[in-house]
């Protein structure tokens, strides 16, 4: 499955975001803009939570997202919020620990409740999350925030593993991130639309 963009468009008031944007992503790659350029709101609309201006798009599907709030039920600990998204609500959670032992992220951090882990601890489980989630399309939101490099490195490892062969977009302004990733690079030139970037 590929997601299709056709001349979408995308305005606050008098502030363009981006006009006829044309694009087809049909395997793992970068959006790259400066903050405030429009890349969540671009996620947001693919997700369907925000109607654009005008244009179109398809082939988005089932969607496993990373926002920028991570997004958590509190209560639950990390390995209980990444079951939630599998078909029974339970997954495999012997399988799901092995995956945040990738993360760099074992022990007693994953029998804690999300609310008392920290910053980074809470990003790897909403990265984690998506990647269980039953999706076409993967949409990542600067999922990186709050990470070390060492954990970031950890991550990207997974990312590239996980999203092969399917479609996944991941927004991010980090340049250390574009390069641990690898993957092409859509850097977004507001009204003008995407354009193909260098890494």
């Amino acid at each position: 499955m590929s997601i299709q963009i056709e001349e979408l468009c995308k305005r606050y008031g008098d502030k363009v975001l981006f006009e006829h944007l044309n694009l087809r992503v049909e395997k793992p790659a970068v959006l790259w803009a400066p903050s405030g350029w429009g890349k969540t709101t671009l996620l947001r609309i693919l997700m369907g939570l925000e109607q654009p201006d005008g244009g179109r798009v398809t082939g988005v599907g089932r969607v496993g997202a990373v926002f920028q709030e991570n997004r958590l039920c509190r209560a639950l600990n990390a390995v209980q919020n990444v079951a939630l998204v599998t078909p029974d609500g339970k997954g495999d959670p012997e399988a799901i620990r092995r995956d945040f032992g990738l993360l760099g992220m074992q022990g007693a951090a994953l029998a804690l409740p999300t609310a008392r882990l920290s910053g980074g601890q809470k990003r790897r489980t909403a990265l984690l999350r998506a990647l269980w989630a039953e999706a076409d399309t993967l949409l990542l939101d600067e999922p990186f925030t709050g990470l070390d490099p060492a954990a970031m490195q950890q991550a990207a490892a997974l990312l590239r593993q996980r999203c092969a062969g399917r479609s996944a977009l991941l927004a991010t302004h980090d340049r250390a991130a574009i390069q641990a990733l690898g993957w092409p690079v859509l850097v977004l030139a507001g009204q003008n639309g995407p354009e193909s970037g260098g890494k």
